[in-house]
């Protein structure tokens, strides 16, 4: 029978949460109804530079209706502070209502409150805002300009921060090249978009002097610490809830002024408020990502090796920076992530946010990575055509290959399969490459085959963020695992489930430490009342750290369900095997005792414990990250085909081969990295947000802001290679971000292969494929 033991961690486990999310009894945000609601609608900035003249708010007084309004003069002094601790970084708040100057379009300016959410909305579209319009901040170019006004009246200039980081020789590096290429490349400003908007509401007990409020967010607990610093509460009167949320995706894993809105004005009215954000309002002001621009420029010997590598980076980060991350963090990623997979030894990456009148940037699934590794794989292409080398053989020469590795930046890469990977995708794709060279001589068709490696830096610890001094300060993750008297499990757990298969994969994890069925163990999460504090689901870290917590606290708790046994079974604890609901004495099977009678013995037959034993079966772990995060690796390819007479361009197929070290639910991760890989292919080809020259929002619908469709996805071949990590305790890498980092890379390498050209920027639209294919039409 021991030999028997069912392995519940690497099974693919059905997610248990579906039941609830696919049958329609889910809760998410728009789903709370409390008695006595108001709801708020917010009137917004519709220019995207201005002094406040006047907000006259006289129609309302017409109105058959009840309503509440409220402008930043009666929320002065609230705002959301979001600061690193860099001496060159230029300090902005943004107010939670705007006072006297609006700096994008979709500036909260003030807000309507009314017994129906459409009534609200009818009142916000009756104040009248008077603007005195100012000049508009609207390239990377003009917030580089010294003589245009900086956006914050203690500003120097729209720079908001500039650094630098370096390692190595460059100055030798470039005098050993033989061939020295520079580029310069860009990926486009998006939006997150998941399949549910934002979403606040909450209510405050004056009688427990309580508040709750429930949001669709990523991080709760660190909603409940911002909301208490800025509303000078007590954490402990203070209960963050975040239900069902319909995808975060990083978008939701920062802290939003409306969280802190919504909570002082329940306990401003005394009544419940709720506020449901639309499309229109995610699209134009809840946060942006990507808009990069970064020139590389490479040192390369006579015989292709990479010597080494010069990069400026420049984001466009809009008017204010976010909560926690904060405006430095995008640029300071694609500079810390830029050296990838590659082994050389001299880089210097200088890199800077500037400021305009534009949304803020914030966090979004890969986080720079999708636009650093853009930049990177194109290089690695460009590269190997000047020097007349195969792609694959080019990044094979360069590959590291020896660990743990120390790259050109002092970072440690854990073991990794960055080789294997790429030789692994060069046999998946031979055929393909074969039939993208036949087809170079067609005037009407051509086929493209493009390759994207890349490493992904997941759990990042507390010492990664100390060393960032970002204001998130800490990494780990808590779990508290607990056993009831019928032997049932309880997980309470500081991450965030939004998509993830969280519950299933936490139940297989605890499930095989304590020796029962995953279908008996219940998670929790997203509750700051029931779960340890912890920073929430973001940074791939969940079944890294995660994982580690339930399987490290569960261990603390199968030794105790050991310790019982073996007192009841005249046994050693270390005899003692937790199998299939039972407490067997090893090589004596016959000697057993079921667990859950263990668990009534703990809590309810306590004269049954061992002479000394405290009553109880619970156990609490955090799990820290290690100082440079552990490192997962993956090569992405894709093969497309172009129709040269329209500039019509289908993705034929998409392979992934990854490495996340121990994989626990193969089921979860084959989801997770194609869910990832849609959203990439979404930047890659379709999405893009757009502004004209005064910085009026053009993309704020489904009509023009383009998603990629099922028509237009290929099946997602997933392959996997485990290579098991000393860092954390179950061997796992995380692989949240991973499918959406190298779509783009791939898919423009796959065009400039089919095309024969240079491949600078992305959205790889119709119109972009068309302009880049005009001198294969011409020549027909």
């Amino acid at each position: 029978m021991m030999a028997d033991r069912p392995k519940h961690i690497g099974a693919r486990v059905q997610r248990f949460e579906d039941t609830r999310l696919l049958s329609g009894s889910a809760r998410y945000i728009d789903d709370i109804r409390l008695p006595d609601m108001l709801h708020l609608s917010f009137v917004r900035a519709d220019t995207a530079h201005a002094n406040i003249v006047e907000i006259d708010t006289s129609a309302l007084a017409d109105l058959d209706y009840a309503t509440w309004v409220f402008t930043g003069k009666d929320t002065a002094g609230l705002s959301m502070k979001a600061h690193q601790d860099y001496p060159e970084m230029q300090y902005s708040e943004q107010p939670l209502l705007a006072e006297g100057k609006v700096r994008f379009v979709g500036e909260p300016v003030a807000v309507v409150l009314a017994e129906d959410a459409y009534k609200a909305e009818d009142a916000a579209e009756l104040v009248f805002v008077d603007y005195e319009t100012l000049p508009v901040i609207g390239t990377m170019a003009q917030a580089r300009d010294p003589s245009l006004p900086p956006l914050f009246d203690d500003w120097a200039s729209n720079i908001i921060v500039q650094r630098q980081m370096k390692g190595g020789d460059l100055e030798a590096a470039r005098a050993a090249a033989a061939h020295i290429i520079k580029r310069t490349y860009s990926t486009q400003r998006q939006a997150g978009v998941p399949m549910e908007c934002r979403g606040v509401v909450a209510s405050y007990d004056h009688a427990d002097r309580v508040l709750t409020v429930w949001s669709s967010t990523q991080m709760p607990h660190l909603v409940r610490t911002y909301i208490s610093e800025e509303l000078d509460l007590p954490e402990s009167r203070i209960r963050v809830v975040a239900p069902d949320v319909g995808g975060g995706f990083g978008v939701k894993g920062q802290v939003f002024g409306d969280e802190v809105l919504v909570a002082w004005l329940a306990m401003k009215t005394g009544r419940p408020v709720k506020w449901i954000e639309d499309r229109r309002e995610h699209l134009i002001a809840s946060i942006h990502a990507r808009d990069h621009q970064h020139t590389l420029e490479a040192y390369v010997s006579a015989d292709g090796r990479l010597l080494g590598l010069k990069a400026d980076i420049t984001v466009d980060n809009g008017a204010y920076s976010t909560f926690p991350f904060t405006s430095a963090g995008e640029p300071g990623m694609v500079g810390k992530v830029l050296p990838g997979p590659y082994d050389f030894q001299a880089y210097e990456a200088t890199f800077r946010a500037v400021a305009t009148n534009k949304c803020a940037i914030g966090t979004y699934r890969g986080v720079a990575r999708p636009s650093a590794v853009f930049s990177q794989e194109r290089l690695m292409d460009d590269i190997a055509k000047e020097l007349g080398m195969d792609p694959f053989a080019f990044r094979l020469k360069n590959m590291i290959r020896q660990f743990p590795y120390k790259n050109v930046l002092g970072f440690s890469y854990d073991e990794g399969s960055y080789a294997q990977s790429l030789e692994q995708m060069q046999a998946l794709l031979a055929e393909d490459v074969t039939e993208a060279a036949a087809s170079r001589g067609s005037s009407t068709k051509r086929v493209g085959v493009g390759i994207a490696c890349f490493i992904e830096q997941t759990a990042h610890g507390t010492p990664d963020f100390t060393r960032r001094r970002v204001p998130i300060e800490t990494g780990y993750i808590a779990a508290r695992v607990e056993m009831s008297p019928d032997g049932e499990v309880t997980i309470d757990l500081g991450l965030q489930n939004h998509g993830q298969g969280l519950e299933t994969t936490m139940a297989q994890v605890a499930a095989d430490a304590l020796g029962v069925n995953p279908e008996n163990v219940y998670v929790r999460h997203g509750d700051t009342l029931t779960t340890p504090y912890s920073v929430g689901t973001w940074g791939s870290r969940g079944g890294a750290l995660g994982g580690g917590a339930v399987h490290l606290a569960s261990l603390k708790l199968a030794a105790k369900l050991k310790a019982i046994a073996a007192h009841l079974l005249q046994a050693k604890p270390d005899e003692i095997e937790l199998s299939n609901g039972n407490a067997y004495v090893r090589d004596a099977e016959q000697r057993f005792i079921a667990i859950r009678k263990l668990a009534r013995a703990a809590l309810r037959n306590v004269d049954q414990l061992p002479e000394g034993m405290q009553p109880g079966l619970e156990a609490e772990q955090r799990q820290d990250g290690p100082r440079d995060g552990t490192y997962s690796n993956a090569v992405h390819a894709a093969v497309v085909e172009i129709d040269i007479a329209t500039g019509k361009m289908k993705l034929r197929r998409f392979v992934v081969v990854e490495d996340c070290g121990t994989i626990l639910n193969p089921l979860v991760v084959d989801g997770q990295v194609r869910g990832g890989v849609v959203q990439g292919i979404g930047s890659a080809m379709f999405e893009h947000f757009i502004y004209d020259a005064e910085c009026q929002p053009l993309t704020t619908s489904f009509a023009d802001y383009l998603m990629p469709l099922a028509p237009e996805i290929p099946n997602i071949e997933v392959h996997h290679i485990e290579t098991p990590t000393p860092l954390t305790p179950l061997g796992a890498k995380g692989l949240g971000e991973g499918g959406a980092i190298g779509p783009a890379a791939a898919i423009a390498n796959a065009v400039a292969n089919a095309l024969d050209v240079g491949v600078s920027s992305t959205p790889l639209n119709t119109n972009a494929i068309w302009k880049l294919s005009q001198h294969l039409r011409g020549a027909a």
